[in-house]
């Protein structure tokens, strides 16, 4: 598929459907913490596309069972979406653009497809204490060997494995602001708002619409987004 036909996917962006199959080992309706991140971009340009165009924000929902994280934009032609298993520690990746729907499984551990983690991370906990977003929230310093920056946890609710869609998984406690690169993406994400809910489990399964493919054509269709190659 050519690059171009990808270009304008980033300015536009769906509404998940929930019409999927159903996980029978969940009761029907789940106690959710849930966090809306801002994003704010690092850069002005991701490969060929302006950041200001991109979508801002991206949903999360924190259970015992599974993390659901979600960006979507303009006009319902565009979404990606993590389901991160915490019990078999599996990554669903979800992408839904132009209603082309594709998903992939990461292996036990593994990242979800697009997400790039530097090559070694050094934490160092301050403990100094802010709020952010409503969440009390701990300063870690990251040293990745060729940045560093700061990112902060929450302790004022816990989940297992809450970040196995990052690169920060061995923190095991939620994160509230953090950084992460997807793709061409180099994003900070900062909770702006916290509170729990109820939700449908079907929310964490798979729709029977989504075709699967293999980690790296997932990850060829993400960067082709980016790029008019």
């Amino acid at each position: 598929m050519s690059g171009n036909h990808f270009i304008p996917v980033l300015v536009l962006v769906s509404v998940f459907s929930f019409s999927c199959r159903r996980n029978n080992s969940l009761p029907d309706q789940l106690e959710a913490h849930y966090i809306q991140y801002e994003i704010t971009y690092l850069n002005s340009m991701a490969g060929d596309i302006p950041t200001h165009i991109l979508p801002h924000r991206m949903d999360s929902w924190y259970t015992n069972y599974f993390v659901i994280t979600k960006i979507e934009g303009f006009f319902n032609q565009f979404s990606l979406i993590q389901i991160a298993d915490l019990n078999s520690r599996q990554v669903n990746t979800l992408l839904n653009f132009f209603g082309n729907k594709f998903y992939c499984s990461a292996a036990k551990g593994e990242l979800p497809a697009g997400i790039t983690a530097p090559e070694k991370i050094n934490y160092n906990s301050t403990g100094e204490l802010s709020v952010i977003g409503g969440l009390n929230s701990e300063r870690v310093e990251v040293d990745t060997g060729s940045e560093q920056y700061d990112i902060y946890f929450t302790r004022d609710f816990s989940v297992r494995k809450p970040n196995l869609s990052t690169p920060y998984g061995s923190i095991n406690h939620p994160l509230s602001e953090f950084r992460v690169e997807l793709s061409y993406l180099e994003m900070e994400l900062q909770c702006v708002e916290y509170e729990t809910r109820v939700i449908d489990s079907e929310i964490f399964e798979i729709p029977d619409e989504y075709q699967e493919v293999s980690r790296p054509e997932m990850e060829g269709i993400i960067n082709n987004l980016f790029t008019k190659e």
